[in-house]
């Protein structure tokens, strides 16, 4: 053993005996150093690292500490209790927009109609009196001008053709139904012009 070397002391109470008496030091945790005499005696101990006086050429100076290794580790603990629910975290931004759907099926084909009325099954001509000025083709009560034409004795275009009022030479207010035709010659003075009306309910 050489002047440095160290012992560790595991026992709670170190006994030490020097010069036939018996010393007791209490367990504190403190580094102790002293004396190995030839015979095994520990002679001279002091805390700290220097004995409490210079060990002879035939002791050995030893240093031990109270304190020991480090024991093996404890079982694990039980688990502890479920802390509290967290707050709601904030909203994600919005996801980007889905791939369209499939197309779906055919619906079913829908009934038949009723078929409507005969086209110009209910409709008439009415020719107005022959003019010199200007020809009015009124519809009887209940139908109205649905169009109108003329007939020149001369075969020239008229002044104007359009849908009217009975009184003639008055064009029907825009959005109702006219209940006449009338036509406006061109200033020929032989000429005599008819209205002529195609009336319907």
């Amino acid at each position: 053993m050489t002047k440095t070397g160290k012992i560790a002391v595991l026992a709670v109470m170190v006994v030490l005996v020097i010069g036939g008496a018996t010393i007791a030091f209490a367990t504190n945790g403190n580094t102790y150093t002293g004396c190995l005499d030839p015979g095994g005696t520990i002679i001279h101990v002091a805390i700290g690292g220097e004995p409490a006086q210079e060990c002879a050429r035939s002791h050995t100076q030893i240093s031990w500490s109270e304190t020991g290794p480090a024991g093996p580790a404890g079982a694990d603990g039980a688990d502890g209790a479920a802390g509290p629910a967290g707050a709601d975290g904030a909203a994600g931004p919005a996801g980007a927009d889905g791939d369209d759907g499939d197309d779906g099926d055919d619906g079913e084909k829908g009934k038949k109609g009723d078929p409507g009325p005969a086209s110009g099954a209910a409709s008439q001509v009415v020719a107005g009196s022959a003019n010199a000025v200007l020809s009015t083709a009124v519809c009887p009560s209940g139908t109205f001008a649905l169009g109108g034409g003329y007939f020149m004795t001369n075969d020239s275009p008229p002044f104007a053709s359009f849908p009217s009022t009975t009184t003639g030479g008055t064009t029907a207010p825009a959005g109702s139904p006219a209940p006449a035709w009338t036509v406006l010659k061109a200033s020929v003075p032989t000429e005599v012009v008819t209205a002529y009306a195609i009336c319907a309910p």
